[in-house]
């Protein structure tokens, strides 16, 4: 599998994610607060393993790509992820699942929200970004490009989501 075909496979995991999620907030009501617990993590999780994935094997191709242009469109990218993320990780701390139970509409126009710009952000990368990595340089995975450390934030969110106990978190 070539590195281009890893990322459209992530964005597919992602895309059915957001389609999930998508058709969860559409309910008139919410459904049990398990499913809903589960349908988030396998979205956030799915987000995050994106998110590194780019963070450390497009963005720092796309750095030294000998095109000006398209150095440029990279930045914007990677910038713009910190700004969408910042908005996801507001959303789930706005969100947490005591509040959707209460205030299940306000959450679902939320969610309705997010996934329409996370579609459009997964149609603006495959257009305007992947096309640039079949002339950049090919490097090895780069820790950490951004600083972002996606895995504390998804324990923040498995927690959040009652996804583990005490002692499976401790092990």
């Amino acid at each position: 599998m070539s590195n281009l075909d890893q990322f459209f496979a992530e964005h597919r995991r992602l895309r059915e994610c957001t389609v999930e999620m998508a058709a969860i907030a559409r309910r008139f009501d919410p459904p049990d607060i398990e499913e809903l617990n589960d349908a988030r993590w396998r979205f956030s999780r799915s987000l995050l393993r994106t998110l590194t994935l780019k963070d450390r094997m497009i963005y720092p191709r796309l750095r030294l790509h000998a095109d000006p242009a398209a150095r440029s469109v990279a930045e914007r990218f990677c910038q713009s992820t910190a700004a969408d993320y910042e908005r996801f990780a507001a959303h789930t701390k706005r969100f947490p699942p005591d509040v959707v139970v209460r205030d299940w509409r306000a959450y679902a126009v939320a969610v309705r929200l997010r996934t329409a710009e996370m579609e459009d952000r997964l149609d603006r990368e495959e257009r305007e970004l992947f096309p640039l990595l079949d002339d950049a340089p090919r490097l090895a995975s780069v820790p950490f490009s951004q600083g972002t450390n996606w895995a504390a934030d998804a324990w923040r969110i498995r927690a959040m989501l009652g996804m583990d106990g005490a002692d499976e978190r401790a092990a």
